[in-house]
């Protein structure tokens, strides 16, 4: 259902170039809580790193709490580039710099930014260092893959 329009809506709609605004602030805001969402998920997949590292320890098995750590460490940089990327003041989501079709590009990147995300996130108890180190992999490519296209467009 659809909700009424309010009284600013309404004045809103009489103002040129204000449907523009509203919709750039809605790229923003759907960009910034699309990375705060990459970012809750990344948070948590480094918590079970980490659980998982105490384990090795506990175990005595040194080789295997170092590499877990290597992985939280590039878990930690994929965090840290997702939350500080610029979103929501950028100049990319203005009008005039992005059309339908390329912003289409980048919400898909970002779907499979997520899967990807989730997916590791679902499994990262179970599975063993190379399936982790993959799956970091192509999240770390598949964000990159973003700022190329990104950086294209500006």
């Amino acid at each position: 259902m659809d909700r009424a329009k309010n009284f600013l809506d309404m004045i809103g709609s009489l103002i040129p170039g204000y449907n523009g605004y509203a919709e750039r602030e809605g790229r923003r805001n759907c960009d910034k809580i699309l990375r705060e969402s990459i970012f809750s998920e990344l948070v948590v997949i480094e918590k079970t790193i980490y659980e998982r590292i105490n384990t090795a320890l506990s175990e005595k098995n040194k080789e295997l709490a170092k590499k877990l750590d290597e992985i939280r460490k590039k878990t930690n940089t994929l965090s840290s580039k997702v939350r500080y990327a610029p979103h929501g003041a950028s100049p990319f989501f203005s009008d005039n710099q992005i059309k339908e079709d390329e912003l289409l590009q980048i919400y898909q990147i970002d779907y499979e930014l997520l899967k990807l995300i989730k997916d590791l996130k679902n499994d990262i108890k179970t599975i063993n260092i190379l399936e982790i180190e993959n799956l970091l992999g192509l999240c770390l490519d598949t964000f990159s893959k973003r700022d190329s296209i990104i950086i294209q467009l500006k």
